[in-house]
């Protein structure tokens, strides 16, 4: 049954005229439609069948205004934490904070409208190169109009070229050859005949009488009648089955989600708990006012949704320079945590354009075009002056696009001693050959295409050293031989054959040879495939192709081929042994938009996080449903692109491995920012918490805590999201989907806390034990402060790199950041003026001497582990582990670990 047909019938546009049309006779269609085959629809009845069934047009899929975008932004868990944070801001009469988190969430919507409009943009101008108006016959004369202006029941008249507008019935074919791959996912032309019985059960790809909205005719003439438009086309049903899939949370959007809610809450209790053990301790009530509104502010967790931000900016950023368009800003990081990406075939491993990649003599030999001595040139030389003259003018197939390609433009010289076309038969129905017939001094050749079991049973001659020579029946054979194993591996083979002198007689043809031809694979995609697998990511090809090609490809790739599955295999499996399955198959052929949307289900029901890549209308709803949705740019449909979150404009596959190594970068740069900024709170909490239970003063005030913050706020946003990415983060696998705070996220924290913490508090307290005073101590540990959190942010932004391997230079934002701690520390110790600002002193020698070890100390361990552990050192450490016996070295990595 046709789209629509078990649809609501409620609605104009939905309701399907002529249940099973395409196994109905075309007469008992026609009358049913009430139309005239020779005279097409009246103006009034026009009228009255777009009242009834609807405009030919489909409903948008989502949300496309920038209103509803903008609304979706704001709303997101991390959008509204900011804004959050912005009102309590002002709440605490820090406006300047306010307006920064103000900006931050202007930014974030900005970046999302503005990956919209570049997408929008792309897409209207690959929407140029399309051409919707359709030729449709009322009141006895041809019309040429828009596609949505079609209705049920025009005549449409159909040639070479034309793209059919809506789905119809065949009324009259002559060798009509369809291209149905944008829907079904078949690469190979369909033949159709209007007088063909089709069962009313055939599959959508075994209806030779029906012809449906987004396809193609390569080749042959016809007319049909138009029986379903819009919602109730196969493409309707596809974009309503897409519209129906609904886009999960990206596990970004579920992590940060997670996130907001438990800062939230720590912030919350934290910014209490001191204040209360302070007055509990009988501290001065007006101090602990203002540390309690200055921990509130440091507490508020406001720099994640920035640095998350940043980061996917940059990815998207440069994900664009390299030909993709991200529509969504979360897109960036989602292809980095994908774990199996389900592919199409046609139009995205392979190019979609048939390629000659050789030719079959009559002695079974195969030559290439790579075969370039003067023999095999004349070879080919006498193969196209056959070939070409069977190949009419304005075809459109492949095949003979990919033998004039192969010909190198010289179609005119070949061509132009044939003569004149006087009769041509075209691919019917039921028929394997082509024939076109030409006229010259008088005589009449024939020039013959068709299948090589057809040419070469009609044919008794073939070529011997550029004569005509008798074919005797083993040469015969082994070319039938060669044939097989070719078309086995894939490979299309179509055979050119040539009789002199006679009027349409097929019998006793000049064999010219058989064109092999091959969709070729896309330069690099086997390297992709690879690259992917080293990355832990499964490659998975779904396919609407036969099974062999399918096979074929796959090998040719990269793919275990071996235990392919059809779409009905899939059908017959319980979604438990379909899981199973999925773990151990690699290739689906003859698969439905149905059977497509059920893997990606399937998959997701483990767990797992998937990406969809294709470019045709039945890859729309898995590329909906899926993680994150790739769309083919150039080629692709409009349905297939807009259902992704991805387009490469390119449609170059091999584009996605670098895609996945920038999504892993971003998200390992902002966790390792995220986790540097709880770190730093939690060190500031500490300090804090550590004299309060000793019952000594402070050691920051609050001006100091406020600075404190916003230099750590900088610092996470601007070394982290600009740094390269990990060594070997393309060899490790798909991040694990968990929590962001997660116990291991903990442990680092800890982890990376603890140096620090014990540096500030040990220059704190013994300055205040060599009698500096207060303001003195508190100097110093401002200072060790402002100088350790730096160096923790250059020794964290690699994880098992050493920073003397990286070199300090190489993060241009960290070594300005150094420069500047470094100046500040200076400025506000040195100069009397900044004194009373920043609540600072002058430090005594010895002072200067904790400040530099202690700042230093705080985070050199992390060096020392790096060394011992992955790193790969410089040669002065590499003495320095020398010095160490295994069980020493072993011992300092645990207690490093403990701590």
């Amino acid at each position: 049954m046709a789209a629509g047909a078990d649809e609501d019938s409620g609605g104009a546009g939905t309701a399907e005229p002529v249940q099973g049309w395409w196994s109905i006779p075309a007469d008992d269609v026609v009358r049913v439609l009430g139309t005239v085959s020779d005279r097409g629809l009246s103006a009034d009845r026009v009228e009255e069948m777009r009242a009834r069934y609807g405009p030919n047009a489909l409903e948008a899929l989502g949300p496309s205004s920038e209103w509803r975008l903008l609304w979706e932004s704001i709303r997101s868990p991390m959008m509204v934490l900011l804004l959050s944070i912005a009102v309590v801001s002002v709440l605490l009469g820090q406006f300047r904070e306010a307006v920064v988190m103000v900006f931050v969430v202007a930014m974030y919507v900005g970046i999302e409208l503005l990956n919209k409009a570049r997408a929008d943009r792309t897409m209207a101008h690959l929407r140029e190169l399309q051409a919707p108006r359709a030729t449709v016959l009322r009141e006895g004369r041809r019309q040429e109009i828009p596609f949505e202006e079609v209705v049920v029941g025009d005549i449409l008249p159909i040639e070479a070229g034309t793209r059919i507008a809506a789905d119809a019935r065949l009324l009259s074919s002559a060798g009509l050859l369809v291209n149905e791959g944008s829907l079904t996912g078949e690469a190979a032309p369909q033949a159709k005949d209007a007088r063909a019985c089709t069962p009313r059960d055939a599959p959508l790809a075994e209806r030779p009488t029906a012809i449906y909205a987004g396809t193609t005719v390569l080749d042959g003439q016809g007319t049909a009648v138009v029986v379903a438009v819009g919602k109730a086309t196969e493409f309707g049903r596809v974009a309503a089955l897409t519209a129906r899939a609904t886009a999960a949370p990206t596990p970004l959007q579920q992590e940060m989600r997670d996130l907001a809610r438990t800062l939230a809450v720590i912030a919350v209790v934290v910014s209490a708990l001191i204040p209360l053990l302070g007055w509990i301790r009988g501290y001065d009530a007006r101090q602990m006012l203002l540390t309690w509104l200055s921990l509130t502010f440091l507490m508020v967790p406001g720099q994640p949704p920035v640095i998350i931000t940043m980061a996917l900016a940059l990815a998207s950023f440069e994900l664009a320079r390299r030909q993709v368009i991200v529509r969504r800003l979360q897109g960036a990081e989602t292809l980095g945590s994908v774990e199996t990406i389900l592919s199409d075939k046609t139009g995205t491993m392979t190019e979609n354009t048939m390629a000659l990649t050789g030719i079959i003599l009559g002695n079974g030999q195969v030559i290439t075009p790579d075969d370039n001595g003067s023999q095999e040139a004349a070879t080919w030389q006498r193969f196209f002056a056959i070939a070409l003259p069977a190949i009419p003018e304005n075809s459109a197939d492949p095949t003979d696009r990919a033998v004039r390609d192969a010909a190198g433009g010289k179609e005119t010289s070949f061509l132009a001693d044939v003569g004149r076309l006087v009769h041509q038969v075209g691919f019917a129905q039921g028929k394997d050959h082509r024939v076109l017939e030409f006229e010259r001094t008088g005589e009449r050749h024939c020039y013959v295409t068709g299948s090589p079991e057809f040419i070469i049973a009609h044919s008794t001659r073939r070529r011997c050293d550029g004569e005509w020579c008798d074919w005797e029946k083993t040469a015969r054979d082994e070319v039938l031989s060669v044939v097989a194993r070719l078309a086995g591996e894939g490979k299309r083979i179509t055979a050119y054959a040539y009789q002199p002198g006679k009027e349409s007689s097929l019998e006793g043809l000049c064999f010219a040879g058989c064109a092999v031809l091959n969709d070729p694979v896309r330069p690099g995609v086997r390297e992709s495939v690879m690259q992917l697998a080293a990355a832990g990511i499964r490659t998975v090809m779904v396919t609407g192709d036969n099974p062999g090609t399918a096979r074929f490809v796959a090998r040719t790739v990269g793919l275990d081929a071996e235990q392919a599955l059809t779409g009905a295999d899939i059908d017959r499996l319980t979604r438990e042994q379909l899981s199973e399955a999925l773990t151990r198959t690699q290739v689906f052929a003859r698969a439905t938009p149905e059977h497509k949307l059920r893997l990606v289900e399937t998959l997701k029901s483990k767990g797992q996080v998937v990406a969809v890549t294709g470019d045709g209308v039945n890859d729309a709803p898995a590329l909906r449903t899926a993680d994150i949705g790739v769309a083919m740019g150039t080629k692709g449909t409009d349905v297939a692109k807009e259902s992704a979150g991805l387009i490469l404009t390119d449609d170059n596959f091999a584009h996605l491995p670098a895609a996945v190594a920038i999504g892993r970068k971003a998200y390992d740069n902002f966790r390792k920012g995220i986790t540097y900024y709880l770190s730093a709170k939690a060190i500031l909490l500490v300090v804090f918490l550590i004299p309060l239970l000793l019952g000594l003063p402070f050691p920051l005030t609050p001006i100091q805590i406020i600075v404190v913050e916003l230099l750590m706020d900088l610092a996470s946003s601007t070394i982290f999201i600009s740094e390269p990415a990990e060594p070997g983060a393309m060899l490790r696998g798909p991040r694990r989907q968990a929590r962001f705070l997660s116990w291991e996220v903990g442990r680092l924290i800890l982890r990376n806390m603890a140096g620090l913490t014990a540096a500030i508090l040990a220059v704190y307290l013994l300055s205040l034990a060599m009698g500096y005073g207060l303001a003195s101590a508190r100097t110093a540990a401002f200072a060790t402060w402002l100088l350790g959190h730096i160096l923790l942010a250059l020794n964290l932004k690699q994880e098992h790199v050493p920073l003397l391997q990286q070199g300090i230079l190489a993060n241009r934002f960290g070594a300005g950041w150094l420069a500047g701690m470094v100046l500040l520390v200076l400025s506000m110790t040195l100069l009397v003026a900044i004194h009373p600002l920043l609540n600072t002193t002058f430090l005594a020698p010895a002072q200067w001497l904790l400040v530099v070890v202690g700042a230093f100390a705080g985070s050199a361990w992390i060096e020392v582990r790096k060394l011992l552990t992955r790193g790969r050192p410089t040669q002065g450490p590499r003495r320095l582990e020398r010095r160490l016996r295994p069980r020493s070295a072993m011992l300092l990595v645990l207690m490093v670990d403990a701590l």
